[in-house]
């Protein structure tokens, strides 16, 4: 694979999102489809709230065009891979149903505002079409000890709550202009060089026209944002991008490379975790909504939106290096130095929580 099948595939979804943005914005001025105003949210004017309809048809651009060119389809072009059009079908073909219907779902919530029981339940749904499909994780490792664990019928539960675990982590933290589209196109550009280093090519593709989408997003969603996301995005970028280690295992079915996908995703992760433990020490349900997320905390500190976009995209940077060290470090220090990191992130944001409180 060169740069120019990289190229051509982040422009296709850059390209195409950029084109559909500006009718979507239109489209929804005209009808009133503004994001909702209350106590946690931060913007006081209208705003659209549908920008995820961009990202999810950009990224299907992308996707077909990484399958054209994987197969050799696109005259002048050479094929990325050997696999024909039926075999790329059929190992991806699970992952683009269910990020339709992670899509659809979050399209029906941007205008319904669904119970949160139906929309996990849904989400469920979604991750069980890939988790019986040959992207489920069927064995655990164990760090430092590199024990395998054969999960049995219990991998297609971890799929699931790793799927659901980081759909939601990206729609947590939508909560600034830029901050989980930003984060979510470090995340996958760090997936992609990965990629590249173990010869993914299809899975490189997809994690660049992701990045595509996204950055065709962000024209229109840098601060002041003339859109936001809504859940028909967030919830795309987080299915999207729980499925790329599932792609790069997807040969040896362990769980290993889960342990820089972590990494990767740290931010969002580690926010959707204190989240969930804090309402559920509260005797909340654990996707009720409130005003304690990371980017709260920061605003509570003082912090604007760009000083809370440079803390968290640096901090997203810093994790994805971390992660690419750890394919390039020995296997025991690699991993000794990315469970520190995530000891300092966690200290960090327990350090970051009691300040609030102490506020």
């Amino acid at each position: 694979m060169t740069s120019e099948h990289l190229l051509i595939t982040f422009l296709t979804s850059l390209i195409v999102n950029a084109a559909i943005t500006p009718l979507v914005i239109r489209l929804a001025h005209r009808n009133r489809w503004y994001d909702e105003q209350n106590h946690r949210k931060i913007h006081t004017e209208d705003v659209p709230r549908i920008g995820g309809v961009g990202i999810y048809l950009g990224f299907l651009a992308a996707a077909l065009v990484a399958g054209l060119l994987s197969t050799g389809a696109i005259p002048g072009i050479a094929r990325t891979t050997e696999s024909t059009i039926g075999e790329l079908l059929l190992r991806f073909l699970p992952a683009l149903l269910g990020v339709t219907l992670i899509h659809l779902l979050g399209l029906i919530d941007d205008f319904r505002n669904l119970r949160a029981v139906l929309k996990l339940f849904i989400q469920i749904a979604a991750a069980a079409i890939i988790a019986f499909s040959p992207l489920r994780i069927t064995r655990l490792t164990i760090p430092l000890l590199w024990y395998p664990i054969d999960l049995g019928g219990f991998g297609v539960l971890v799929t699931i709550l790793w799927i659901v675990a980081v759909s939601n982590a990206l729609n947590f933290i939508d909560g600034v202009d830029s901050l989980a589209g930003g984060n979510a196109g470090i995340a996958a550009l760090f997936f992609a060089a990965i990629a590249l280093m173990g010869a993914e090519s299809s899975t490189a593709l997809l994690a660049i026209g992701l990045l595509g989408s996204i950055v065709g997003f962000l024209l229109f969603n840098a601060p002041p944002a003339r859109i936001f996301m809504g859940d028909s995005g967030s919830y795309v970028l987080g299915f999207v991008l729980s499925l790329f280690p599932l792609m790069l295992n997807e040969r040896t079915g362990t769980s290993l490379n889960l342990i820089p996908a972590i990494t990767i995703l740290g931010v969002p992760l580690l926010d959707v975790t204190t989240s969930v433990f804090r309402r559920l020490r509260r005797g909340q349900h654990p996707f009720s909504a409130d005003r304690e997320h990371l980017h709260h905390k920061l605003m509570d500190l003082g912090l604007g939106t760009w000083s809370i976009l440079g803390l968290t995209y640096g901090a997203s940077l810093v994790l994805g290096f971390v992660a690419v060290a750890w394919y390039l470090l020995p296997t025991d220090l690699g991993t000794a130095v990315t469970l520190g990191v995530w000891l300092l992130c966690a200290g960090l944001m327990a350090a970051l929580t009691r300040s609030r409180i102490n506020t």
